[in-house]
């Protein structure tokens, strides 16, 4: 479980950044950062979980380190994007955590959004994306399948276009550390917690390198 060891009044904010073979993208995901960092009005630090990866991700890493507050999680090999994401969250130290991929498909603009409903009380920040056409048709209808199936006759819906892309306070960080689930499914983990949530809509831009891991095969396991 996360612990809180930043012995200051000062309000300090986590991102949560799962890596795998992102080699390319992690200079301009990191400049990016370091642009709108004097903008948040907290103290921040980057956990970023390599998840695997046969890149020079860690090599990149390495380079920031003098920039940044930045702390590399190297996972034994790829366990897959919600070990990562656990990973991250049982490193963090934040009063308040963000979830971001690297590859620069999550806007980083809308973080200063994000914060400020936090300041107003949100517990969770939920981002729903507002257009999936970026998406293969087979995707997206096992994606539309999946979560028809998944939210039928339950109580706890689990929203079909919400990701990983969203803020969580340290209560809910907390909460879902305390979760006893081993193979885990975080968005529904998410919904299952609960907490006071805003949804803030956004949409994708392009990969800035690289291309979508996305297989059907393995979507379907």
């Amino acid at each position: 479980m996360c612990q809180r060891v930043l012995m200051t009044t000062e309000k300090t904010l986590s991102f949560i950044v799962p890596a795998l073979n992102e080699a390319r993208n992690l200079p301009a995901f990191f400049s990016a950062l370091e642009g709108i960092l004097p903008q948040l009005g907290v103290k921040a630090e980057v956990v970023l979980v390599d998840d695997g990866s046969t890149d020079d991700t860690q090599a990149v890493v390495e380079s920031w380190l003098p920039r940044i507050s930045l702390h590399y999680v190297g996972l034994s090999r790829n366990f897959g994007k919600e070990a990562a994401l656990t990973a991250g969250l049982s490193h963090c130290r934040g009063d308040v955590a963000i979830l971001i991929d690297a590859d620069l498909q999550h806007p980083l603009e809308k973080v200063p959004e994000m914060l400020a409903h936090w300041r107003a009380g949100a517990e969770m920040v939920m981002t729903v994306r507002e257009d999936r056409s970026d998406e293969s048709l087979p995707k997206r209808l096992f994606t539309w399948a999946f979560y028809r199936v998944l939210n039928f006759g339950t109580r706890v819906e689990v929203p079909a276009n919400a990701g990983d892309f969203r803020l969580l306070d340290r209560k809910v960080v907390d909460a879902l550390l305390q979760m006893p689930e081993r193979n885990r499914f975080m968005k529904g983990l998410y919904a299952w917690v609960g907490y006071r949530t805003v949804v803030l809509p956004y949409t994708p831009a392009p990969r800035f390198s690289g291309t979508s891991r996305f297989r059907f095969f393995h979507l379907l396991a």
